[in-house]
């Protein structure tokens, strides 16, 4: 089950907000998206899965979901959103294809492998990881 960048920030964004699932789904099932986010993000991309695959969007937001077309500045962005990890502690690769010395725990490392695309690598360099296609 692969979602769209869009739909993966706008689902973080959301949780950051500490809105359940419950709630983002009456809202969206309602068509009044009034979400107490002071953000200008597009709630529309999110309806529109809701509204075409409920069982996958129900999944990305209780769950977890692949990122299908993960940018390396989409996958910074998830990094930020998602794991709470800041651009700051880790470099990106001198070809410009990845990221190295991510901080990462187990449990994360084995979301990120999750939500990155099937181009993406992972490898483990003791507690971190570098992430390059």
């Amino acid at each position: 089950m692969a979602i769209s960048m869009m739909e993966a920030y706008g689902i973080e964004l959301l949780k950051a907000h500490a809105l359940s699932f419950e709630q983002v789904s009456e809202q969206l099932k309602e068509n009044e998206i009034t979400f107490p986010i002071d953000e200008s993000f597009d709630f529309s991309v999110l309806k529109s899965l809701y509204d075409t695959d409920f069982d996958t969007f129900k999944q990305a937001y209780t769950d977890i979901y692949t990122i299908k077309f993960l940018t390396i500045n989409g996958l910074r962005n998830i990094l930020h959103m998602r794991f709470h990890i800041p651009v700051e502690q880790y470099d990106t690769l001198e070809e410009g294809n990845g990221l190295r010395n991510v901080p990462a725990s187990a449990d994360v490392e084995q979301q990120i492998r999750t939500i990155v695309s099937s181009n993406w690598k992972v490898e483990r360099n003791g507690q971190t990881l570098t992430l390059f296609v």
